[in-house]
């Protein structure tokens, strides 16, 4: 078994991912960027496993895809590692059987007739609408290594006990083509929780591993909590929105009567867009109920607020413009949104989103037991490539100087940026130690901003 990390930055936590026959880091590099350590482990021509890179984290989270399922159960048990919880997806501790697996005739069928144009088409069986994107993220091996591992992995779950071990979730794609959704019913029947997705056998790990790690009932009192305190401390925030704003082209100022503006805040963005387009209908949505009263008491009517989750709204209007400041980084299956939300630009809109990128905060992220999943620039810019036509996609710096760590940890406080609750004294207490510990008898405590400006457009139906 090969064990490679994608991510290591020594945090608390670290995502241990078993994937599926045949794959490598590629598929996966998604989640190089999730907020803590990751490792995969793939080919599974032998099962030798090492724990002991696992040994100094605090809490292990297993994802387990595809025959991943089947040699996370085998490998796992009684390694004495900090699982904190486990998550089977597409796949059974069978492996290969004619009512809780793959059947044995099929699983026989393939590795006897395996050539490319057979993976090929098993690959458009695996993935289906995802292949596009599969083929972006291609595994480099061989096909002698291919034959190699599934031969094996037959081998084995026929001489090896059947394993047991502790799932806490199993996560079916009812279009599986691999492993039949009904034999993966049958496996689980009973014995674990089940999540059903209308999902092929391979699809995008990232928005489940952010559902554990991006607690949004966390977030929503952060920020709540924080909102008396965020006009006053949230200066980098305000600066953010105006240059958001400006960066909107003048050329739209006349053609925009519907907004939409998505995690609203205090109003710092509001406010600016009221000014710009005075004359236009606005929807403002927040997460936290606690913002209502800011934006209802502004001096304009043309207003009605959404309270809620964005990922979860359906908005139901069309809109000439979508805006964003400091929010989507926030977001767990952000891809998920920007497709969805497209479909509320009218055929001329415009949408202008704000957020921060990997490197953001870099002079506490070494301080921090966990990170937040900031999504990488080149990685970002592909995304709503993708989904958008992109007419700027700028990164600027900015940088905040304390006169004591105190005082920092008072700004992350006020603003809600890492969520550290009024209740947390002791959290804060062990990070001005590790910051003193770290920086000790630097002159001056910085804190960099590195936000992206992105301005894009509906794309043209061809």
């Amino acid at each position: 078994m090969i064990q490679t990390f994608i991510s290591r930055r020594h945090t608390d936590d670290l995502i241990l991912l078993f994937a599926g026959w045949g794959m490598d880091t590629h598929p996966f590099a998604c989640l190089s960027h999730i907020g803590c350590d990751c490792c995969v482990c793939y080919d599974y021509t032998d099962l030798n496993f090492d724990t002991t890179p696992f040994l100094d984290y605090k809490n292990i989270e297993v994802y387990a895809w595809s025959f991943g399922v089947w040699a996370a159960a085998t490998v796992l048990p009684d390694k004495g590692l900090p699982i904190r919880h486990a998550t089977a997806i597409n796949g059974t501790e069978c492996g290969i059987d004619i009512e809780k697996g793959i059947p044995p005739e099929i699983f026989r069928a393939t590795l006897e007739h395996l050539n490319e144009a057979s993976l090929k088409k098993f690959y458009r069986r695996m993935c289906c609408e995802h292949l596009d994107d599969f083929k972006e993220a291609f595994p480099e091996r061989d096909m002698n290594s291919l034959y190699d591992e599934l031969r094996a992995i037959g081998e084995n779950i026929t001489l090896l006990p059947r394993p047991r071990f502790r799932w806490d979730k199993a996560i079916i794609g009812t279009r599986d083509l691999i492993f039949p959704a009904k034999n993966q019913v049958n496996a689980w029947e009973g014995t674990t929780v089940v999540q059903e997705l209308d999902e092929p056998h391979f699809f995008h790990f990232r928005p489940i591993v952010l559902e554990n790690r991006l607690d949004k009932a966390t977030i929503k009192n952060s920020f709540g909590n924080a909102a008396s305190t965020y006009e006053r401390e949230g200066l980098i925030q305000s600066r953010i929105a105006r240059q958001l704003n400006d960066k909107i082209p003048s050329r739209l100022n006349k053609c925009i009567d519907n907004i939409l503006e998505i995690g609203c805040g205090t109003g710092k963005l509001t406010r600016c867009l009221i000014d710009r387009f005075p004359d236009a209908r606005f929807t403002i949505n927040d997460l936290s109920p606690e913002m209502k009263d800011y934006i209802t008491a502004l001096p304009f009517k043309q207003l009605s607020f959404r309270e809620g989750d964005a990922e979860k709204i359906d908005f139901n209007e069309t809109y000439h413009l979508i805006a964003s400041a400091s929010t989507i980084q926030w977001f767990t299956d952000l891809e998920g949104f920007l497709k969805r939300i497209s479909g509320n630009l009218s055929d001329t809109g415009t949408i202008a989103v704000s957020t921060f990128v990997a490197g953001n905060l870099p002079e506490i992220q070494s301080l921090m037991t966990a990170e937040m999943p900031y999504w990488g620039y080149a990685d970002l810019k592909r995304l709503f490539e993708k989904h958008f036509r992109v007419e700027l996609f700028e990164q600027e710096e900015y940088t905040l100087r304390f006169d004591t760590p105190v005082e920092l940890l008072r700004h992350l406080k006020n603003t809600g940026v890492t969520g550290i609750s009024g209740h947390s004294r002791q959290k804060g207490f062990d990070f001005i130690k590790r910051y003193r510990k770290t920086f000790d008898g630097k002159k001056e405590i910085t804190l960099t901003y590195r936000p992206v400006y992105i301005v894009a457009h509906k794309k043209t139906q061809i």
